[in-house]
């Protein structure tokens, strides 16, 4: 995983050159819509796509400033492609749970709201593993900033809060915690991300709150630039994957359209199948007796450019 060297003031000169050389008017790029900061690690973040492209999310990447730290202290790779209007959910991975010793233990996120994932994030330390104190950074080819979450560089307690009267941190009697234990949506006006370190983090200017462990409204989004569909998905005629869950180290992919491209993810992103297969083949059946039992995503990118995107159980 790459470790990010920039110090704060050479992160908001960066911010503040892509902010001057981009002009964002709005609906122009991939940004944050919802926050789940739930018990446990129940801990996800939904991206949408506000534009009118299809785009390729092999070019951003999600960063952890955790704690107030200096600079960047884990990142993933966000995958896969995202149609216009459409949104990716990237969701903690931690499939059981991990005995920390001294009587702690580190739950294993819910799995029903892993099942809503397009893509489960890496092992820990990863970006999902966030707190309330923790800023999250989207960046598009390592270095352009397409949105923030919170401060980076501040620690501001256990969360970002209401008092505004201390910069909205966690140090003053009675503030409200709104970071954490909280699902926060990013409010109908807010058409692109945040591209400048903000002086301070007002949650209330751009998201919604909403009680902790709410994640029912994940995979779809509505704002100025245009409501999402459903969940994502893009589907041609009589596409189908089965069984699923798989049977016997097995599954088949049919379709009534000319395919360009497959794709087979891993639930920590890796990449475990890529094919391109001739124009004229409808139906492929693919082995995974020896593929780790789990979440995988798969993505048809057909010739008419769309992609359909299925997500099936490997037992």
């Amino acid at each position: 995983m790459r470790k990010s060297l920039l110090s704060i003031s050479v992160l908001t000169l960066l911010f503040a050159v892509n902010n001057i050389n981009a002009q964002i008017v709005g609906c122009t790029d991939l940004f944050i819509s919802e926050y789940v900061e739930g018990t446990g690690n129940n801990k996800c973040l939904e991206f949408f796509n506000p534009t009118s492209e299809t785009i390729d999310l092999q070019f951003y990447q999600l960063q952890r400033w955790s704690n107030g730290e200096a600079g960047m202290t884990d990142e993933t790779q966000l995958y896969g492609t995202l149609a216009p209007l459409t949104t990716w959910v990237l969701v903690n991975g931690q499939t059981e749970d991990v005995d920390l010793g001294g009587g702690a233990m580190s739950p294993a996120c819910d799995p029903a709201l892993q099942l809503l994932a397009d893509q489960l994030d890496n092992p820990y330390p990863a970006p999902t593993y966030f707190n309330g104190n923790d800023a999250l950074v989207l960046v598009k080819l390592d270095t352009i900033v397409i949105d923030i979450f919170g401060k980076p560089g501040e620690d501001p307690g256990i969360a970002w809060t209401n008092d505004a009267a201390n910069g909205f941190t966690d140090v003053g009697d009675g503030a409200a915690w709104l970071t954490s234990n909280h699902t926060l949506r990013r409010k109908y006006e807010v058409v692109q991300g945040v591209t400048i370190p903000p002086v301070v983090f007002d949650t209330f200017l751009e998201y919604d709150t909403l009680v902790v462990n709410t994640w029912d409204g994940l995979g779809s989004h509505s704002c100025l630039c245009g409501t999402s569909g459903i969940h994502n998905i893009i589907q041609e005629p009589s596409t189908n994957v089965y069984p699923n869950p798989t049977v016997n180290g097995v599954f088949t992919i049919e379709s009534g359209v000319s395919i360009m491209k497959i794709e087979v993810y891993s639930p920590e992103g890796r990449i475990v199948l890529e094919q391109f297969p001739s124009s004229d083949m409808r139906n492929w059946q693919v082995a995974c007796e020896d593929w780790d039992a789990g979440i995988y995503f798969v993505n048809m990118i057909y010739v008419s450019g769309t992609t359909f995107a299925h997500r099936i159980v490997i037992r």
